[in-house]
């Protein structure tokens, strides 16, 4: 479960203290502490649906307190998601021979979909209120496909064709990608196809349907982003996405019609969207879930010492990772406690700060401290996934942070002769993430893709940018913290970093030798302990011990000469 679900099901059991007995959420009249306690239960039951995670992993406490106190009344939109993720749950546990409980099943599915097909898909979108009712929605139809095809064995499938081939290439291209230079149906057209070719009869309603929305997606990660109101904007863009989104809505409701119309007598309710889905294999549960997760997010930092009277625009990815699923899910910036309680321990200081980060992403530590330490304080950020990169600039121009905050798109490591080249990997049943793999010299040159990123030193990024001290450091570069921190030993050495915090997954390499140079930097402690490469606690200058199952973490504070280091577990 992600840390921030924890934290959720630990508030979970201090709400319940409030609940007032007797009482339910559709009570009438109901006290003030009530209706508090089901307002804060909404909200968790939505994070839960919005960060995209399976029914079996929500937590137990949540829901049980739900149904206790019916917070279905008062939150429909998360009891309809949560209602298709037990469904997805439920189909998993039966046996492969059991076809009269999956029709029920789809029979139940089919009901809902048909409100999403039919209603505003315009005017839902731009409520900003998603329970992400298209992915868990998908999830059941890939579930039943997976494990009980056989339901659908009565609907033929369309015949692969070269157009429906270049059609599924570029809509995968699309969902693949975190910041598309052109939309599908401008990917086609580089490919030769004509405005006739859009219109064939060798094309179905919900291919065409796909292309639409999709093209409407494209207009919205690139020039439309946010929700009018909440920082999105008005004008031609939104214009011309909202036509894109009428027009794919027609196409979806009529692939939807088609599909009952076809059906045999007596099955009219077994057949619908999941029938157009299986008949085409388009993806359209994938497009309309990226179409229903919001690029721009605007949140609130009630104790930021900058941004505490008005809304924060934090600009996210449309793909489905951690940080930005977090953000879209609790409307908060993504970022570990122990940063956070680092940073408070210095916003009482009068001048301002130097704070690098190092492995950034969309910037949630960094636009942490920025916010919550003294207003002049300055930051510069690193990181080589070039999506993410423009994402953070263009959150710190829509803040006025733009003077405040470098973003630098670069991967940092000893040797500027080395490239890594990018791959999006799978961190969860629904989650991707940037992964980088170091490339040859000779052969980046013939890679196609994105091309290869090119490293340099923390040394020589800083003395680019100026940098000559830096107060608080925080590094999270997925196992190659040794290697970034080496190349800029020089620093460490002249005492020119104040305070580092590492956030460290289990397959950092070399710990031993990254923790040797770091004491190195701390001249009072002329000991470095035995075997750091197999330890499995945390040790403290003071004593403390605490035993950890999955993460790596150092902090370190050259001005007190304080360690700590947490080792991974063997």
């Amino acid at each position: 479960m992600d840390g921030a679900m924890r934290v959720v099901a630990l508030t979970w059991l201090t709400l319940t203290h409030g609940q007032v007995t007797g009482e339910q959420c559709n009570s009438v009249p109901r006290s003030s502490a009530t209706t508090e306690w089901c307002k804060q239960s909404c909200a968790m039951l939505l994070a839960f649906v919005r960060m995209r995670m399976p029914y079996e992993t929500m937590d137990f406490n949540v829901l049980l307190g739900a149904n206790k106190m019916n917070t279905w009344a008062v939150c429909p939109s998360a009891f309809r998601s949560i209602v298709f993720a037990r469904l997805a749950h439920e189909i998993k546990q039966l046996q492969p021979d059991d076809l009269p409980s999956v029709e029920r099943r789809i029979r139940v599915a089919e009901h809902a979909a048909r409100e999403f097909v039919t209603k505003n898909i315009t005017g839902y979108l731009e409520a900003g209120t998603s329970f992400a009712p298209w992915f868990h929605l998908g999830t059941v139809f890939e579930v039943i496909k997976e494990n009980f095809s056989a339901v659908f064995s009565r609907q033929e499938q369309l015949l692969p064709t070269p157009k429906r081939n270049a059609i599924a290439e570029v809509l995968q291209r699309s969902l693949d990608s975190d910041a598309p230079t052109m939309g599908p149906m401008q990917m086609l057209r580089e490919q030769g196809w004509r405005s006739g070719d859009f219109q064939g009869s060798d094309i179905a309603s919900l291919e065409r349907a796909a292309l639409l929305l999709a093209e409407a997606d494209f207009v919205r990660v690139s020039k439309a982003y946010g929700i009018p109101g909440s920082g999105g904007l008005m004008g031609a863009a939104r214009d011309e996405m909202n036509h894109l989104l009428n027009l794919g809505q027609k196409f979806l409701l009529q692939s939807y019609l088609h599909a009952k119309a076809a059906a045999p007598a007596g099955l009219t309710d077994l057949y619908g969207l999941f029938t157009a889905v299986w008949q085409t294999g388009v993806p359209i549960f994938e497009i309309l879930d990226r179409l229903d997760s919001q690029v721009l997010e605007s949140i609130f930092l009630p104790t930021s010492q900058t941004h505490s009277d008005a809304p924060f625009l934090v600009h996210v990815l449309p793909t489905r990772n951690v940080e930005s699923n977090h953000v879209r899910a609790f409307f908060d910036l993504h970022c570990d406690q122990t940063f956070k309680d680092l940073v408070e321990k210095h916003k009482n200081l009068r001048q301002p700060l130097m704070v690098v980060e190092i492995g950034t992403h969309l910037g949630g530590c960094v636009l942490y401290a920025l916010t919550h330490l003294p207003k002049e304080t300055r930051a510069l950020a690193i990181d080589a996934y070039g999506p993410a990169v423009a994402a953070l600039r263009r959150t710190a121009a829509s803040n006025g942070l733009a003077d405040r905050l470098t973003v630098v798109e670069q991967f940092v490591c000893p040797d500027d002769k080395r490239r890594y080249s990018l791959e999006l990997k799978a961190t969860g049943p629904a989650m991707v993430q940037p992964a980088w793999t170091e490339t040859a010299a000779d052969a980046a040159s013939e890679m196609s893709g994105p091309k290869p990123v090119e490293c340099r030193s923390l040394d020589a990024i800083f003395m680019e940018y100026g940098i000559l001290e830096v107060d608080l450091m925080r590094i999270h570069v997925l196992g190659r913290e040794y290697d970034a921190l080496r190349s800029g030993e020089r620093f460490f050495a002249n005492g020119k970093v104040k305070v580092l915090a590492g956030s460290v997954s289990q397959q950092n390499t070399k710990p031993g030798k990254m923790a040797e140079m770091l004491f190195r930097a701390l001249l009072s402690l002329s000991e470095v302990p035995e075997s750091l490469e197999n330890c499995s606690f945390l040790e403290c200058k003071d004593g403390v011990r605490l035993e950890v199952m999955a993460t790596l973490c150092i902090f370190a504070s050259f001005e007190t000469k304080k360690w700590c280091w947490c080792c991974k577990t063997k």
